[in-house]
Parts: C-alpha cells; structure tokens; sequence
C-alpha cells in the first residue's frame, strides 16, 4: 500500500502548497478569460485564435461553472492530474521492476519542480503529463499482450493526449511508433501482426489532434514569438524542462543509465527521447521548441530514472534520492513566490491603487509579440474599483471573437485626462514601445513620463499631460 500511496501523497501535498502564492500568469489569464466567455463567444474564438486548445477551455468552463474562477478553483483539476499521473508512474515502476522501482519511479516524478510547476498551473499540461503516463503504461500492456481492449484504451489514451494538446500528442505517438518497431523487429510473424494492430489503435487515436491541428493550422501567430534553437537552448534544456538545471541534469543521466535491452525499457527509451530530440531538431528550422512541448517525456524519464537506482544498493539510492531532494528544494521555493509563474501579476495593485486620483485613465500596449492580452487582463483581475477606467476599449477581449480588446481607432477617444497609467507586459525604457502608431503618437505628443515601475513581465508607468489642448 505504501508504495502507492507515499508517492501520490508527496505529488499532493506539493501540489497544494501555496497553491495560490504565485499569480497567475499570461497564459492561465487566458484560460481565466476564455471560461468566462459565453459558448457561442468561446466557439467564436476558437475560430480566430487558440482553436488547439478549444477543447481544454470548453472542460474548463464546465468545471468553472461549478467550482467557480479563483486562483485555486482553476489549479485544482491539475493538482488533481499531477497526483493521478504519480499514481500511475508508479504503476509503470512496478510492473517494470517490482515494488522498489515503482516506489522509486514515483517518488522521482512527485520531487519535480517541473510536476509542482505545472500542477499549479490552470493550464492542459498536468492533464498532458497524466494522459502521457497512461499511453505509455497502455503502450507497455498492449505489446506485452495484446486484445482489443487494450488497443482501445492505449487509443483513448492517444486520443485524450493529443486533444489536449495537438504537439504534445504527436510527439509522443513518434516515440511510441518508434518504441513499436524496435520492440517487434525480432519477432517476425507474430511481432508484425502485433504493429499492424498499433498502428490501427494509433491512427483512431491520433484523429483528435490531426483535426485540431488543421484546424488551427491559420493561427501560427500564435508561435511566431518562438526563438530558433541555438547552442544556448541546448545549455538551457535541463533548466526550462524540469525548472532546475541540477535536478534535471541529474534527473537525466539517470534516466540513460536507467536504459536496459528488455523491450519494455526499449519503450521507454521511445517515449522519453524521442519526441525531445524530434522537437529540437524541428526547433532549428522552425518556431517550435519551447520545453513544455515535450511535457509527454517526463513520466518514462522518471521511470528509467528509477531503473538506474534499482542497480545500486539501498544506501546509495537513498542517497541519490535525497540529493535530488535537496537540489530541488530551491525551485520549489520559486516557483511559488508572487512571480513564481514568470509574471508578477499581485503587483498592480500596490502600485496603482495607492496613487490613483480622480481623471486617471489607464491605456495598454497591443502589439506585444507573445502576450499582449496579458496587460488587461492584470488589470482586471487584480486591480480593485475605484481605478482607472479603460478609456479607449469598445468592447473586451474575446468578446467578438478577436483575443484583444476592440479600441477606439488612434485613441481618438482618449479625451484630455491629467494623468496615464500605462500597462504594459515588458519593462522597458519606452513604455509605448509595443503600442500601434496611432496611439503612441497621440500619447506621446500630450504626455510624459513621470514614474516607471518594472517587474517580470510587468510593467507600470505613470504619464502627466504636458500640453493643453
């Protein structure tokens, strides 16, 4: 029973500490905005913008109907998927390795910064991660001995996975196809017919994310932002996967010496590589890599991470565990700081709320190229009334199937007010640097800066009128 329960229970205390310390940031505001949309408007949207991830908001927004929009109503389904997934990593431990390596393989996956960062995250990653862990162990069962039902649960599990996250899903249906024709190569006749019946539960089960990505196949807008891969994102890898460069550096040496020739392991191998090195490689010509893309690898990481220390003695495992403890205890601590999720979204409030004086207007930058929705949607969340109105929105955002709020054309709607409160996403030396031409002319003809205030991905500054019109 321990070795069940010990795991999973880690994952959940980890999972609800200081669930609501760090703000939420850009993208889970924009799981917060779209819940809140009506059917028709979220449908709307996913017609412009974000149509891969329609289906996440639409569970989401049934959920929220019940549990409601706080900061821990949103996480809690992905604390609820983080400790499921540890639950099933040590499903897979075990049945590769008995009892000890189940434990292990567990125990491995709950000490992650990166299981703690995205079970706190109102996102589709921690269902990602969890749909992952079932494919693989559904994957291992299939081809160790196959039936029908298990080729329709490894197909629903495929299924589930790439219509949360349409990358995320093919990636890893590489790593299982290259897993499968591995595992079958020795067994002629009967391992043949075996891959032919994966590739039939394969093909059902990659549908789901084949439609999503077509369909979202207009919006690579939304991937622009992404950098090349360079020499520097290979240094950075173990730092942006696992949030913490020494636990992931470890993490992953393990995970190679973890590595055997029995065919199960062979599958996982499939699993945790493959889709890595396919999204680096794509990253080098394409806007593609970002860490969290690969988020399918990490439950046979920490599998073969355990099968590493199944080799050596109780002692030098208990050692190698705690170490890895130990390393990660200075991430955990971030990532649940205010800007423990890249953005300081609590600070609005104590800047703005204090100085705000009657004829304040707040106006916002709109050409941010990753995250331009962000700004107001701090602002609402975390500005309390009495605040400064948005004076040049016409309607929200989301609301007519654009992202951003719809504004008055060159802020001819601005009036004459005393004073600006800019609100923008990066800190910078030019407040309206992100701003369309019209407005920052506008803006910066009447106005001046008078106080800046810079935090991660937010940025505050007070402007005064300098002329009169």
């Amino acid at each position: 029973m321990a070795v069940w329960a010990f795991p999973a229970l880690v994952a959940l205390v980890l999972g609800l500490w200081r669930l609501t310390g760090p703000a939420l940031w850009a993208d889970e505001l924009a799981t917060w905005g779209a819940v809140r949309l009506s059917w028709s408007q979220l449908w709307q949207l996913a017609g412009s913008v974000d149509a891969v991830l329609t289906p996440y908001y639409a569970l989401m927004k049934a959920y929220a109907a019940v549990a409601g929009t706080s900061t821990a109503a949103l996480r809690l389904p992905s604390v609820a998927a983080c400790t499921v997934a540890t639950v099933v990593v040590t499903a897979l431990g075990r049945r590769l390795g008995g009892a000890r390596m189940g434990l292990l393989a567990g125990s491995i996956f709950a000490i992650l910064p990166v299981t703690s960062r995205y079970a706190q995250e109102a996102r589709c990653y921690a269902l990602v991660i969890l749909g992952a862990a079932v494919a693989v162990l559904c994957l291992v069962r299939l081809l160790e001995e196959p039936s029908h039902r298990r080729l329709a649960e490894y197909a629903a599990a495929v299924g589930f996975v790439g219509l949360l996250h349409p990358l995320n899903g093919l990636l890893m249906l590489a790593g299982h196809a290259v897993a499968v024709g591995w595992w079958q190569l020795p067994r002629r006749v009967e391992g043949w017919r075996t891959a032919r019946r994966w590739v039939t539960a394969a093909g059902v089960g990659v549908l789901p994310a084949l439609v999503l990505s077509v369909w979202g196949s207009g919006q690579t807008a939304q991937v622009s932002w992404i950098a090349l891969v360079r020499l520097t994102a290979l240094q950075a890898f173990p730092e942006r996967l696992f949030h913490s460069a020494a636990v992931g550096g470890l993490v992953l040496v393990l995970a190679v010496l973890g590595v055997r020739r029995a065919p199960a392991y062979v599958c996982l191998a499939g699993a945790a590589y493959v889709p890595i090195a396919l999204l680096l490689l794509a990253g080098t010509h394409f806007h593609v890599w970002v860490a969290r893309y690969v988020l399918v690898a990490l439950p046979a990481l920490a599998v073969l991470a355990a099968s590493a220390l199944t080799r050596v003695g109780r002692s030098s495992t208990v050692a190698v565990f705690c170490l890895a403890v130990v390393l990660a205890v200075p991430a955990h601590v971030a990532i649940r700081a205010h800007a423990g999720h890249s953005q300081d979204s609590y600070r609005i409030a104590a800047v703005i709320s204090p100085r705000y004086q009657p004829g304040d207007v707040v106006v916002f930058p709109d050409s941010h190229p990753s995250i331009p929705w962000s700004p107001r949607d701090i602002y609402e969340r975390y500005l309390p009334a009495p605040r400064p109105p948005d004076v040049l929105r016409v309607a929200p955002q989301r609301a007519d199937g654009r992202f951003l709020a719809t504004e008055c054309p060159d802020a001819s709607c601005l009036g004459t007010p005393p004073r600006v409160w800019v609100v923008g996403a990066d800190p910078s030396a030019d407040p309206l640097r992100d701003m369309a031409p019209g407005k920052r002319e506008r803006i910066s003809d009447d106005y001046r800066p008078v106080q800046r205030w810079q935090y991660p991905l937010l940025s505050i500054t007070l402007l005064e009128r300098t002329t009169s019109r």
